[in-house]
């Protein structure tokens, strides 16, 4: 039969179609005269008949296949071969081809040619039915591939990471990944400005919550790339300032920057921070390779008892500044340039120094020295305390640890004063004490200056004559009284001045009168609704001191009515005579030689007066200054 197919014949051993590979058992065999028309009972029926003319023998002895030819007469080896391209029948040998149904044996062929009506008719041909094309429906499956398309489009464009890449390229909207990825392929590429365009909407889109690290250090890279330094390092400033403190790069990058720019001492402080933001011990390196190392020095810190000297050095013979106990001064400028070694007296010494060198400034040399003395001993006494009935007389010694140390100074008073450096000296030899009470009171001073602990005992010699009584605020002059009479009533007495002078006194809170007279002048301060006197110098004697003293005294004659303990003068040539609370009694040696003998005495109401001789050289009174402390 003929496969329906494409045409080919099918014979009854075919499993499938030698023509298309139709399985053949979905193919229905034909039958009638649609059968005969394909050749499959006609091929029977001559197989039938060429079997009957075949001679028994020929087939039972096995002998040799008779001749074939085909149907033009031309012999052939008598093996038909199938052609499945073209559905003909030919020798294996020749190159004619025939139709499929005229291959058979010369005897069978022979009967069939004469079986035949038509034997001129070589070829047989077949009429296949036609089948139309739905246009409709071809048009509805494309419309419908259409829209498939466009849907998958849609989706891929929309929903994948390629489609959205894909949208930033064409400058759509698009998500911050894909335009972070594209803007770095664009970087590759060297499109920076249009990469810098892609990072920034990228940034925006992923906002403060959602910060892309490494997209912003690839902005920073575009910038840099673009010429644009300062936003390239105000990008990575905000990057280890607020958002990864910890990351390295953003560190890096502007301290590549800064160096670039030979900002060198920003760097350097920047390495700094890195290095304790991140731990990283390569900015530490790093920070030690540009700066100049710390100044040294032999002098170790900590606390010694003798005096020293401190050195300081630069490694590399950079320049040295230094402070003392400053913790808040800016080296170098606050500092001091370093030219020779320097003196560490008693004291704490908090030292901080730095080498400079050009515009970079090393780390600080911090150290702390105390020098501290040792103190001597507090000195003794040769006289025991208590009540004595005669004169007594003292030697003064150094303590137990400081007898062989010859260099102690003892320093003593018998005035009610307290020892210090204008008191007298105890040199070895011992002195008198006055009668009544008396109070010793000594210190020790070694070389280092250092002060011992005060001795202080109390005597009472009763068998000699005690010392007058001190200055007071009742020994006035003149029966005046400071800060109480009025200008008026002086004036009654001693006339108008020659001159009269607005002047400023100490503690007076208003503007004083000075009255000038030939005599000297007298100072009077508004009081309520009157002046009163608060000052008054003289120079003649017109005026009397109190206790008889006055213009002309001798040094001897004006101490001797006041209160005297006999102490001997100090180094400097002063000499206490009494000392009880702010009630005062001393001489002053001046630098020419003259001197003052000063006596103060406290008023009722806590203010002072203050009296004062002023001596010659030759030790006679030639003025007194009389004048009222506020």
């Amino acid at each position: 039969m003929l496969c329906p197919h494409c045409g080919a014949y099918i014979s009854q051993d075919d499993v499938v179609c030698p023509g298309c590979g139709a399985a053949t058992a979905c193919i229905q065999p034909d039958e009638g005269v649609r059968a005969i028309r394909q050749g499959r009972r006609g091929r029977e029926t001559m197989n039938a008949m060429a079997s009957a003319t075949v001679p028994k023998h020929a087939a039972s002895r096995g002998a040799s296949r008779a001749p074939v030819h085909d149907v033009r007469g031309e012999e052939t080896s008598g093996i038909p071969v199938y052609d499945a391209d073209s559905g003909l029948v030919r020798d294996d040998d020749s190159t004619a081809s025939y139709d499929r149904f005229h291959s058979f044996r010369e005897d069978q062929q022979t009967h069939q040619q004469k079986a035949l009506p038509n034997p001129k008719n070589k070829y047989r041909t077949y009429s296949v039915k036609q089948h139309m094309i739905n246009w409709t429906h071809m048009a509805i499956g494309a419309a419908c591939v259409f829209v498939l398309l466009v849907i998958g489009g849609y989706f891929y464009l929309t929903r994948t990471t390629g489609g959205q890449r894909i949208m930033a390229r064409l400058g759509k909207d698009a998500t911050a990944e894909a335009l972070w990825q594209v803007g770095e392929e664009e970087m590759d590429k060297g499109q920076i400005d249009k990469a810098i365009t892609d990072f920034e909407l990228a940034r925006e889109k992923n906002g403060d919550d959602d910060v892309n690290v490494d997209g912003l250090l690839l902005l920073g890279n575009a910038y840099e790339a673009a010429g644009r330094t300062e936003d390239a390092e105000a990008l990575y400033t905000e990057l280890y300032t607020n958002i990864v403190p910890t990351r390295s790069e953003p560190y890096n990058n502007v301290i590549r920057i800064m160096l670039a720019q030979s900002r060198r001492p920003e760097a350097a402080a920047l390495m700094q921070l890195a290095y304790e933001k991140t731990g990283l011990s390569t900015f530490r390196q790093q920070r030690t390779e540009l700066l100049p190392s710390s100044p040294t020095t032999e002098l170790v810190a900590g606390i010694y008892n003798v005096n020293k000297y401190l050195d300081l050095a630069s490694p590399e013979g950079y320049d040295v500044y230094y402070i003392f106990n400053d913790d808040e001064a800016v080296l170098p400028d606050a500092g001091t340039l370093y030219t020779e070694p320097i003196y560490l007296d008693e004291g704490v010494f908090k030292l901080r120094a730095v080498a400079v060198n050009e515009d970079l400034v090393s780390d600080e040399l911090s150290a702390t020295y105390k020098v501290i003395m040792p103190s001597p001993q507090t000195p003794t006494s040769s006289l025991a305390p208590k009540t004595y009935q005669t004169r007594q007389r003292i030697w003064l010694h150094p303590g137990d640890d400081n007898k062989n140390d010859t260099d102690i100074t003892i320093y003593y008073t018998i005035d009610g004063s307290t020892p210090d450096a204008d008191s007298p000296v105890y040199t070895g030899e011992p002195f008198w004490l006055p009668g009544g009470r008396v109070t010793l009171r000594a210190i020790a001073v070694n070389g280092y200056g250092k002060m011992s602990n005060m001795l202080e005992i109390l005597y009472k010699i009763t068998g000699v004559k005690s010392p007058l009584s001190a200055y007071s605020t009742s020994d006035n002059i003149a029966n005046l009284t400071l800060n109480s009479t009025t200008l008026a009533s002086f004036q009654d007495t001693y006339g108008t001045a020659n001159t009269v002078e607005e002047v400023t006194f100490e503690g007076a809170s208003d503007t004083c009168q000075k009255h000038v007279y030939d005599w000297g002048y007298a100072i009077f301060a508004p009081k309520k609704t009157d002046y009163v006197l608060v000052d008054l110098y003289f120079t003649s004697s017109r005026f009397s001191g109190p206790r008889s003293t006055g213009i002309g005294s001798t040094e001897d004659g004006i101490v001797s009515v006041f209160r005297d303990m006999g102490q001997v003068e100090s180094p400097s040539g002063n000499r206490g005579l009494y000392a009880n609370d702010e009630n005062v009694g001393k001489i002053y040696k001046q630098e020419d030689g003259s001197k003052i003998i000063r006596y103060r005495a406290e008023t009722a109401d806590s203010h002072m007066w203050q009296l004062d001789y002023n001596m010659s050289t030759g030790g006679v009174c030639t003025s007194i200054h009389w004048t009222f402390e506020y």
